[in-house]
């Protein structure tokens, strides 16, 4: 059985982005994945403290909601982030995750926990899907090092409109059959 973990970074409980994570977590567990999801605004965690402990060790010493989330993907077969985009990149809250993958990475700059793929989920206002793609790019630079690979990427456009993902058909179909192909079943 395939093991999927699930990052929501929105505000909004029920917006784009927690549409199109369900739409990806449905698509996984109804092809038999074991799904963990996280609200990261509903956990209590900090920033990453920058003390290198975990440069000596393979876990991160700050003790909080976050640490069992980064248990989690350590043997997990797939990740999923998801962010509004929010004055050009993502938000705090994901930017703060990504730096807690620390871990992840040995000291010889290699993943530690092998290769997972990375499915990435963004929101943005913008009707260009393509606006922030050089960004996105830039963020996708950083997965090799933690273990992530093969990136998907999903981009909800009009993301003001809090309907936008909800009312597009196409949009959710995709999302739920990129949930399907992280069980293999393609």
């Amino acid at each position: 059985m395939k093991k999927v973990v699930i990052f929501n970074g929105s505000p909004r409980m029920d917006g784009n982005t927690a549409t199109i994570l369900q739409m990806i977590e449905r698509g996984a567990k109804e092809h038999h994945a074991n799904v963990k999801s996280y609200t990261l605004f509903k956990m209590r965690f900090m920033a990453c403290q920058g003390c290198f402990a975990c440069r000596m060790q393979d876990d991160c010493l700050v003790n909080d909601e976050l640490k069992k989330a980064l248990e989690d993907v350590k043997d997990a077969d797939a990740v999923v982030i998801g962010s509004p985009i929010y004055f050009m990149q993502v938000n705090g809250m994901v930017k703060n995750l990504y730096d807690r993958f620390f871990p992840l990475i040995g000291q010889d700059g290699r993943p530690r926990y092998g290769q997972k793929k990375i499915v990435t989920v963004y929101t943005q206002d913008n009707e260009d899907p393509n606006m922030f793609s050089m960004y996105f790019d830039y963020l996708a630079a950083m997965f090799p090092g933690f273990g992530f690979v093969d990136e998907e990427r999903i981009v909800c456009v009009k993301g003001n409109d809090p309907e936008s993902a909800e009312n597009n058909r196409e949009l959710k179909r995709y999302a739920y059959d990129v949930g399907r192909s992280l069980t293999n079943g393609e």
